[in-house]
């Protein structure tokens, strides 16, 4: 079987999410403490699994302490440091490709439809193969 078109756009892509994701999310600078401590009061009980996730894609702009929320809510939930980690992984390959690499980035919230999306839209534009699509749907799934 050949490979999608543009496989090695996504061998690239995917590089570039590993760099990403390699160092935690958000930063304090430029935020006051006062900001910073309404931050940490930040609640996503009410956000989908995945719409969680994917805050980071949506928006870098935060603080540490907001990403720390978020993954709290996620360790609530009974996900791992690991789990994260790849789920983290997963939503920048998937929505960080639809928010960067098509610079679709007109985003109030992103969540599992998003990332459903993207990889409809990797297929189709032979960034990934039929069974990378059926895997990527797959693994949406198991957090939705």
């Amino acid at each position: 079987m050949a490979e999608p078109v543009n496989h090695h756009k996504m061998l690239a892509w995917a590089a570039s999410v590993r760099e990403i994701v390699a160092k935690p999310p958000g930063s304090d600078e430029g935020f006051s403490a006062e900001s910073i401590a309404r931050y940490a009061q930040s609640d996503f009980f009410s956000f989908s699994t995945w719409a969680i996730v994917c805050e980071e894609v949506r928006d870098t702009q935060f603080p540490y302490v907001y990403f720390e929320r978020a993954h709290e809510e996620l360790r609530r939930r009974g996900l791992s440091d690991d789990d994260i980690a790849e789920m983290r992984y997963f939503a920048w390959l998937t929505t960080g490709w639809l928010n960067y690499e098509c610079m679709l980035w007109d985003w109030v919230n992103l969540d599992e439809n998003d990332i459903v999306r993207a990889i409809e839209w990797q297929y189709r534009d032979g960034w990934i193969s039929a069974e990378a699509r059926d895997n990527r749907l797959a693994y949406v799934r198991q957090y939705a």
